[in-house]
């Protein structure tokens, strides 16, 4: 007769015995379906796609390795938009997570978005770097200090000791719109700039804010409010790509103005993060977004 104790072990070498198996097969059914990749009838292949992405980024390793051993140029095309339709659908579903976690912390999609298009970057030594900058400004910083006085100390921290600047010719390129470009070259265009000065001050507790204009990307410094801040509660404008200059609600308009663009209401009151997310990156609309 079986003790207790060797009917658990048993049980429980029974699980550990299915779950391989299933493993093995699951693992087997994946092989099968990289191997028909290369199917020239195209509605069969869309199908055997289909398949391969509702894996998920489980088998993102194998694809990469089959796209990399592979020669054929078709093919390898096949394999590459696979990859990337898995890596998108994984980055919509991690800011899905964010929105409905914490929309108020941009540091996170904006290091989704940019571990996305430079998934190599040493993004340990990121993050430390944005954590130094946040320490840099606490020292500094006095809450007794008035908003144009917080704001000179922000400035100079990041403008001044650390050397970041905006420069023309990084506002057209792709690459500079990421946090480790711009850390590593401190180079930024408009958006670049304007998220990691919001990410700081939203880490030290400053009521500042993103506003999206044509072409280009504001702050808004605004009172404490309960409420998410509208225009009423707006004091003053900051170019980030400017060495962080203070701009007035007339200077907006003068912008605005020079584009031929309606001064509509949304372009002088804080946009939410989640659609700053949206607009700059140009993601499809996920489900919960």
């Amino acid at each position: 007769m079986k003790t207790t104790s060797q009917s658990l072990s048993s049980e429980s070498g029974f699980k550990a015995q299915s779950s391989e198996s299933g493993f093995r097969v699951q693992s087997q059914k994946i092989e099968s379906l990289l191997f028909l990749t290369d199917e020239p009838d195209e509605h069969l292949y869309i199908n055997i796609a289909n398949a391969i992405v509702a894996y998920g980024e489980q088998v993102l390793p194998l694809l990469i390795e089959k796209r990399n051993s592979t020669t054929d140029a078709f093919h390898r095309e096949r394999l590459s938009h696979l990859i990337n339709v898995i890596q998108r659908q994984n980055v919509v579903d991690q800011l899905n997570t964010w929105h409905d976690k914490r929309e108020s912390d941009l540091l996170e999609p904006y290091f989704i978005l940019s571990k996305y298009m430079f998934p190599n970057a040493d993004w340990s030594k990121i993050g430390f770097q944005i954590i130094m900058m946040i320490e840099q400004v606490e020292k500094e910083l006095n809450y007794n200090l008035t908003p144009l006085e917080q704001v000179r100390i922000m400035n100079h921290i990041i403008y001044d000791i650390n050397s970041f600047k905006g420069d023309k010719t990084a506002v057209g390129n792709q690459d500079y719109y990421y946090v480790n470009k711009l850390l590593e070259t401190h180079v930024g265009n408009p958006f670049s700039l304007g998220m990691l000065y919001c990410i700081v001050a939203e880490r030290l507790g400053l009521p500042i804010y993103p506003i999206l204009l044509p072409h280009h990307f504001v702050l808004a410094y605004c009172k404490k409010t309960r409420h998410f801040p509208q225009l009423e509660d707006v004091l003053f404008y900051i170019n980030p790509f400017n060495d962080g200059i203070v701009l007035t609600r007339k200077d907006i308009r003068n912008y605005l103005n020079q584009l031929n663009v309606n001064p509509e209401l949304k372009y002088f009151e804080p946009t939410r993060n989640s659609s700053v997310i949206k607009n700059i990156f140009h993601l499809e609309k996920p489900r919960t977004f």
